[in-house]
């Protein structure tokens, strides 16, 4: 993209999405505070997203962990109440044709565990995993909306040219 994505609005949105679901909301932004209020959470080990989830687990041990990232900019409230209604599981996350959502998914003490103990640099390789996983897709995913327009994901200058960022 050429810029820091976690610099812009994007996180706010992100947070307020999750506020609606959670009591509890943290920030994975390598410790650098960017939302005011908001726990900042330093990384754990890995790298990139790997590296945030394990951090998070870190500061909540034992605890499940509600994931979603900031450049999910139309990942709708209501599937993420999904996401976090779908207990028990060791891993609940999205998947459609073009794979699955780790990175909007609900990690269970069970995954994170194995994320950690693995050191797996790509959180949707616990599909691979003996973990129970339950997937939200097919009806039950497009009843949120088409998963190519919820799952948009800002990476790119176009991308950005079909989600403006404020």
């Amino acid at each position: 993209m050429g810029w820091d994505k976690a610099l812009s609005s994007l996180p706010a949105s992100a947070a307020e999405r999750l506020a609606a679901v959670c009591a509890e909301v943290a920030v994975a932004d390598r410790g650098r505070g960017l939302l005011p209020g908001l726990p900042s959470l330093p990384d754990g080990p890995g790298r990139g997203p790997v590296a945030g989830i394990l951090g998070a687990a870190a500061a909540y041990p034992g605890r499940p962990l509600l994931v979603l990232a900031c450049d999910l900019p139309r990942v709708p409230v209501e599937l993420l109440a999904e996401l976090s209604a779908m207990r028990p599981c060791d891993w609940a996350v999205p998947r459609w044709e073009r794979g699955l959502e780790p990175l909007c998914a609900l990690y269970a003490p069970a995954a994170l565990t194995l994320l950690a103990e693995t050191g797996l640099r790509a959180p949707h390789r616990l599909a691979g995993e003996d973990l129970a996983i339950r997937y939200l897709e097919g009806d039950d995913l497009e009843r949120f909306g088409p998963p190519e327009e919820i799952f948009l994901n800002l990476n790119t200058p176009e991308d950005l040219e079909r989600y403006p960022i404020p």
